[in-house]
């Protein structure tokens, strides 16, 4: 059965630290256990995790976190939900034999200097991964930490980062080895630059876990850079209303990635936006992202980005996607105004945005 994060917790009932082998929290890791076996099925848990807000969230978050250091060769642990105030917020433990052990604080909102000190002092003889998302509040001030090496042990990391090593260990890029020495460096910068220059004379592999997305793409690379940002509205939102309000006028657009997106949106890209039920309504050219939380998205902490947007086209008239990219293309499972992007190629992108700009069509 392919449940959803959120299926599983109204099946499994509320995570919290009851003890006991069949409890919410031991049904719910052991199904996580048994469901990210790759990167590609990691990205999709956390992604869906990304998706829900509040306490439950955090913790199945939490959780898939832990497990993603399988996917890098370690040996993972589980802690407890709850900490007491200035205690470690410590959501796990990566570790590998004698060698290294990484203590995990994952940090969607608030961590208090006195919560550092003691994340520091757990993580002594190894070190302290604070795993941010991207609307952490503290996030610059973890980062003016960490750059005057107030705490020395600690280390920070975005989701994307940790999913990225996790994509170039099962591609063959990286080894375990390469793992550690990315969290744990040398002394000397040598190690660094041979893992430099592998990682650019390597042909890239694909993971085996990586979805095939058939179609006109089976023997065509995708550049990348081209995107389908696909939107499922509330029923009461106009798909005109959005476009013109939040594309045309704001120019935001909060995005989660699609399970088969490899890498995140820059600056510089290119996307087109398709409404479900209506289709392809416009397009335009990724400008910067907002990073500090002050995009004004509501429940902007459950989007992996928020796109400022340039150069956009809004269409007179919706265009109907072509059936190979329907069956691609994913949506989120409720009306909450984001959008999940899915990558396309650049012959692929520049049809679609073609057929869309004959006379009529309005650009703003």
């Amino acid at each position: 059965m392919n449940l959803t994060v959120n299926q599983l917790l109204t099946i499994v009932g509320r995570l919290d630290d009851s003890p006991g082998f069949d409890t919410p929290r031991e049904r719910f890791r052991r199904f996580l256990s048994e469901r990210m076996t790759d990167a590609t099925a990691a990205r999709q848990v956390i992604q869906e995790c990304r998706q829900m807000s509040g306490e439950q969230n955090h913790r199945a978050l939490q959780d898939a976190v832990v497990l993603t250091g399988k996917l890098l060769g370690f040996i993972t642990t589980f802690s407890s939900y709850q900490h007491d105030p200035g205690a470690a917020p410590i959501g796990g433990q990566w570790e590998s034999r004698r060698r290294l052990r990484v203590v995990l604080s994952v940090c969607t909102g608030q961590i208090a200097d006195t919560e550092l000190d003691a994340l520091s002092k757990a993580a002594q003889g190894g070190v302290g991964l604070c795993v941010v998302t991207p609307f952490c509040s503290v996030k610059a001030h973890l980062e003016e930490m960490l750059r005057t090496r107030t705490y020395p042990e600690l280390r920070l990391i975005s989701l994307v980062g940790i999913l990225r090593m996790a994509d170039m260990v099962g591609a063959g890029q990286l080894t375990h080895d390469d793992v550690l020495q990315v969290l744990n460096p040398d002394v000397t910068v040598d190690s660094v630059v041979d893992l430099l220059d592998r990682s650019v004379t390597s042909p890239l592999r694909v993971s085996a876990g990586a979805p095939d997305c058939g179609g006109p793409l089976k023997n065509e690379q995708t550049t990348g850079n081209c995107w389908i940002a696909a939107i499922r509205l509330a029923p009461d939102t106009p798909a005109a209303q959005f476009v013109d309000s939040v594309i045309a006028n704001r120019r935001l657009l909060a995005i989660n990635p699609a399970s088969q997106a490899q890498r995140a949106v820059q600056p510089g890209d290119s996307i087109c936006v398709c409404v479900a039920g209506a289709g392809f309504v416009a397009d335009a050219r990724v400008a910067g992202l907002v990073t500090d939380g002050s995009s004004g998205v509501r429940n902007g902490e459950r989007f992996a980005q928020v796109l400022k947007l340039t150069e956009v086209t809004v269409y007179g008239a919706p265009v109907v996607p072509a059936p190979e990219l329907i069956r691609r293309i994913e949506l989120t499972p409720d009306g909450n105004g984001g959008a999940v992007v899915t990558p396309v190629s650049r012959h692929e992108f520049d049809g679609m945005t073609r057929s869309a700009s004959r006379p009529g069509h309005a650009q703003r």
